[in-house]
C-alpha cells in the first residue's frame, strides 16, 4: 500500500512514522526545504542553542524529527522537500512542482496535514512595505536568525505573545503590543474554561510568556481599535484608538496578527463538505473524530481540520494513521483507537476559550470601503460591496464581478473577510454565502509544467 501524506507538520511526521512502523511505504510531500512545519520550521539546521532561545515547544521537535530521520534511512520513508502541490484528485492522483519540473503519482490513500494559515487583518495601511505578519517574523527568526527591532506588534492570541517572546529572547524585543482583546472577551471568554491538567499547563505557559514581557518592560495596550498605519520609508505610525481617546506610537515594523485558521484549499478542491465554526470564524471540512472525510482513504488531520495546536496535532496526525491501517486491514477491524481520540479531545475545551477571548473583531473583519481585501488583484472591500449592490451574492460571482480570489493565493487570504462583506450586506449566514469554488492548480504551476508532466509508476 503506498500513502501519500501532504505536509511535513507535527500532524504529518506523526501520521507517517504510525504508517512505516506497519511497514506502509510513505511519501511526505512538503513546501519547505526540511521536515517540521511553522512551530519546527529550520529546526534541523539550528544549534541547540539557538532552538533553546525559541523555547521548550521547539525543542521539543527534536525527538520527532530523529524519528523522521531514521525511517528515511530505513527507506521505507520518501520524504519530498520543495514540493508544490497543486492537485489532488478523488481518485487519489497527486500532482506536485518542484524546482519547474512537475510530477504525478496515483496512491492508495492520502492524508491531508496542510496545517494552518494566518488569518488577514485588512486594516489601513497593511498592504506597506515594514508590515508583515507575526507569522512572517516567526519565520525570519526560525530561518535567518533575524528579530525586526523596534517593532509593534497589533492584534492578540497565542501565537502573537509567543512570537514577542522569541524575539525578546533574540535580543529585539517589541516596543509595544497593541493588542485587540478587551475586559469583555475574557470575561466571555471564563464562561468555556473547563480546568484539566491540559488546560492548566496551557493557561500556565501564557502566564509565564506574559511574565516575560512585562519583566523585560514591554508595553501592553490592551482593547485598542480602529489601527490605521502610515508609512514613510522605514518609519511608521501606528494611530489607535483605546476607549474612545486616539492614540499613536512609532515603529520601524509592524506585525500584525489576528489568528488562524485551517488551510482548506485542497479540501475544496476535492469537494468535502465544510462547516462554518462560529468559535473560530471560518470553514473547517467535516470529518470523523478520526479524520475520515466523505472520500474513501482521504484524511485530514492536524490544524487542516480545527486549530487546537502542534500537541493536539500529533495525536490528530496518529488517530488518521490509525483508522486508515484499521479500514484497510493493518490493525484489527475493532482495533480500540479511542486512546489517542480522548488525549486528544482533552485540547478542545481550552481552544473553545481562547477562540472566545481573541474572536476576530468586526473594524477589521468588515473593514471600510478604501481598504484593499485581495491584494492579489487590489480589489478593495468598496468594490465587493458595489458589486453586492447590483446582484453578487457569492465569492464565486465576485470573481466575474471584480477578480477577487483569482490571484496567485487563489482566496486563501482573502477569502474569509470575502465572506464577513457579503454576508453582512446580503443578511444571510456565512455557510448560506459559501466559499471560493477551488479548482485545480492549487498553486500557481506554468503551462510548461503541465505539459511536461511526469508521471511517477
Amino acid at each position: 500500500m503506498r500513502v501519500a501524506v501532504i505536509g511535513a507538520g507535527p500532524a504529518g511526521i506523526s501520521a507517517s512514522l504510525a504508517l512505516v512502523a506497519r511497514s506502509v511505504h510513505v511519501t511526505m510531500l512538503d513546501e519547505q526545504p526540511s521536515a517540521g512545519g511553522q512551530i519546527y520550521r529550520n529546526l534541523a539546521n539550528v544549534s541547540a542553542e539557538q532552538a533553546q532561545r525559541l523555547g521548550s515547544d521547539y525543542v521539543i521537535g527534536k525527538s520527532l524529527l530523529k524519528q523522521l530521520e531514521q525511517a528515511i534511512d530505513n527507506k521505507i520513508l520518501t520524504s519530498v522537500s520543495r514540493a508544490s502541490v497543486w492537485s489532488v484528485t478523488e481518485e487519489k492522483e497527486v500532482s506536485w512542482s518542484i524546482d519547474g519540473r512537475s510530477y504525478c503519482q496515483k496512491f492508495d490513500a492520502i492524508i491531508l496535514a496542510t496545517g494552518s494559515i494566518e488569518r488577514a487583518m485588512p486594516i489601513d495601511g497593511w498592504t506597506n512595505p515594514g508590515v508583515i505578519t507575526v507569522g512572517a517574523a516567526q519565520i525570519l527568526i526560525k530561518t535567518a536568525r533575524y528579530s525586526p527591532p523596534s517593532s509593534v506588534l497589533v492584534g492578540s492570541g497565542p501565537l502573537f505573545y509567543l512570537v514577542a517572546c522569541q524575539m525578546l529572547e533574540m535580543g529585539n524585543p517589541p516596543k509595544a503590543l497593541l493588542e485587540t482583546q478587551n475586559n469583555t472577551d475574557l470575561l466571555k471568554a471564563f464562561i468555556h474554561l473547563r480546568p484539566n491538567l491540559t488546560s492548566l499547563l496551557y493557561l500556565a505557559k501564557g502566564l509565564v510568556m506574559l511574565a516575560k514581557l512585562r519583566f523585560a518592560g514591554v508595553k501592553r495596550i490592551k482593547a485598542v481599535r480602529d489601527v490605521r498605519i502610515k508609512s514613510k520609508g522605514n518609519a511608521h505610525i501606528i494611530e489607535f484608538s483605546k476607549v474612545g481617546t486616539k492614540r499613536q506610537i512609532e515603529a520601524e515594523t509592524v506585525l500584525l496578527h489576528a489568528g488562524v485558521h485551517p488551510n482548506i484549499q485542497i479540501t475544496q478542491a476535492l469537494g468535502l463538505k465544510h462547516d462554518w465554526s462560529q468559535e473560530n470564524h471560518c470553514f473547517e471540512p467535516r470529518t470523523d473524530k478520526f479524520g475520515r472525510t466523505s472520500l474513501k482513504n482521504i484524511f485530514v488531520a492536524g490544524d487542516g481540520i480545527k486549530i487546537l495546536g502542534a500537541d493536539a496535532a500529533k495525536i490528530s496526525g496518529k488517530c488518521a494513521a490509525l483508522a486508515l491501517l484499521a479500514d484497510n486491514g493493518f490493525l484489527n477491524a475493532k482495533a480500540d483507537l479511542s486512546r489517542p481520540y480522548r488525549l486528544h479531545q482533552k485540547y478542545v475545551q481550552i481552544r473553545k476559550f481562547l477562540d472566545v477571548l481573541y474572536a476576530p473583531k468586526d473594524w477589521y473583519s468588515c473593514p471600510t470601503n478604501n481598504i484593499v481585501i485581495c491584494r492579489c488583484e487590489e480589489v478593495t472591500a468598496g468594490k465587493i460591496r458595489e458589486a453586492v449592490k447590483i446582484g453578487c451574492l457569492g465569492p464565486n460571482q465576485l470573481k466575474a464581478y471584480s477578480r477577487c480570489g483569482m490571484g496567485n493565493c487563489q482566496g486563501r487570504y482573502c477569502g474569509n473577510i470575502v465572506i464577513n462583506l457579503i454576508s453582512e450586506m446580503v443578511g444571510q449566514t456565512p455557510e448560506e454565502t459559501g466559499y471560493f469554488r477551488i479548482r485545480s492548480p492549487i498553486k500557481p504551476v506554468s503551462l510548461a509544467e503541465v505539459a511536461n508532466l511526469e508521471t511517477i509508476i
